[in-house]
């Protein structure tokens, strides 16, 4: 590599400082690039948004006012795809980075590979299994009476339920007394 000749050898070296600093500037700048990237991924009905930085950690969450009521679990799955997919989106920005910047050196390679590692695509999203159909019996149909042992239920509109139920005090007071000594029809 270097030859015999002191002069020669030193302007292989100034070379070879020289290509050394401009790879240290090429990824000094795509460091700069890199730390700046920040991607966001939204729900398809945009009622949940997440958004990554440069490390794939989430920064950002934005729920619509749609998601209250929704299931917390339906929420939190919605969540961890968004998160997900926006990380995905995120290792394709910094393949395409690295290979603007730096071309495909061991040392891009090894960038894309961690983020590949890091984070994969996102397992596809199954459609929604098709709604069982609802049985309905035919309109001449009746169901069975209650079984004895449970209590009937009043229809709407009749009395109240609780109106077989009486509450009487432990002890009488004095009215109870006077009154159960009369006759009603005096």
């Amino acid at each position: 590599m270097l030859g015999n000749d002191p002069s020669q050898a030193a302007d292989e070296l100034a070379r070879w400082a020289e290509n050394l600093e401009r790879t240290a500037q090429k990824y000094q700048d795509l460091h700069g690039r890199m730390e700046a990237l920040s991607v966001t991924e939204s729900s398809a009905d945009n009622r949940i948004s997440v958004t990554v930085d440069a490390n794939g950690v989430t920064t950002g969450i934005t729920l619509a006012a749609a998601t209250r009521g929704m299931d917390p679990a339906a929420v939190a799955a919605e969540l961890m795809a968004c998160t997900r997919r926006a990380q995905a989106r995120l290792r394709n920005q910094v393949t395409d980075l690295v290979h603007d910047m730096v071309g495909e050196d061991s040392a891009g390679q090894a960038i894309v590979g961690q983020y590949a590692a890091r984070f994969p695509d996102p397992e596809p999203v199954a459609p929604p299994a098709p709604a069982q159909p609802v049985y309905t019996p035919p309109a001449a149909y009746a169901p069975p009476p209650p079984a004895p042992s449970q209590p009937s239920q009043p229809s709407h509109g009749s009395r109240k339920p609780d109106r077989d139920q009486t509450f009487t005090p432990d002890e009488p007071d004095e009215d109870d007394l006077y009154y159960r000594r009369k006759s009603w029809l005096e």
